[in-house]
């Protein structure tokens, strides 16, 4: 059966090698890469991503024994790689990097049926490290679009709980977010209108 492909713009394609060259030991077939990534996505081919990228955590785990982080956008729908996701994921990628600097030892940029995935193996103590992504899902103003995970050496993940810290509410009303998420409480077009109007106002920040 034949694949349905998308086209990626201009101004995605120069994101996405953007993103590339940022990452350490970052190595991929140009050719694989556009056919890999102009795929269009299905609800199962999500699920199929998600376990596929907790082998390739596992492998990365095992490969550099220290603790691990992933960064991914909270977009909503099937079409999740698209010049938002992209521009948050480069910009959330870009502080990550700088927060921990020379204790980055690895870090892999994936576009996958979840979306874009940064991957990044950090040489510190994981509970440091889930405090920062913390820190940066509340305060930055692109935290609330993503998820940032911390993982162990053991690949447990943390939750914030276990620090003692309050559970994550949603960006659109008082309800704690695993909730709302479970019940489906949310129109898709308002969650993605959230999404476009933070990054709006991160990108006019920046002028």
């Amino acid at each position: 059966m034949k694949e349905n492909m998308i086209k990626f713009t201009k101004d995605e394609i120069n994101l996405i090698n953007s993103i590339y060259e940022d990452c350490i030991d970052e190595k991929i077939d140009m050719d694989e890469r556009n056919r890999k990534y102009k795929k269009e996505y299905t609800p199962e081919d999500i699920l199929i991503a998600r376990e596929e990228r907790v082998y390739r955590q596992e492998n990365l785990l095992e490969k550099y024994d220290n603790t691990l982080l992933t960064i991914r956008v909270n977009y909503p729908g099937i079409n999740k790689n698209n010049y938002i996701s992209f521009g948050i994921i480069k910009a959330l990628s870009v502080l990550v990097t700088k927060e921990f600097n020379d204790k980055v030892l690895h870090k892999e940029f994936n576009i996958t049926a979840e979306g874009p995935i940064i991957t990044i193996i950090i040489k510190e103590e994981h509970n440091k490290v889930k405090l920062k992504a913390v820190e940066i899902e509340e305060k930055h103003t692109l935290g609330r679009c993503v998820d940032i995970d911390v993982y162990d050496k053991r690949g447990k993940g943390l939750s914030r709980s276990e620090l003692g810290l309050c559970k994550r509410k949603c960006y659109l009303c008082s309800d704690f977010a695993q909730n709302c998420v479970r019940s489906r409480k949310h129109d898709m077009h308002e969650i993605e209108k959230f999404i476009k109007d933070k990054f709006e106002y991160y990108m006019i920040q920046k002028q």
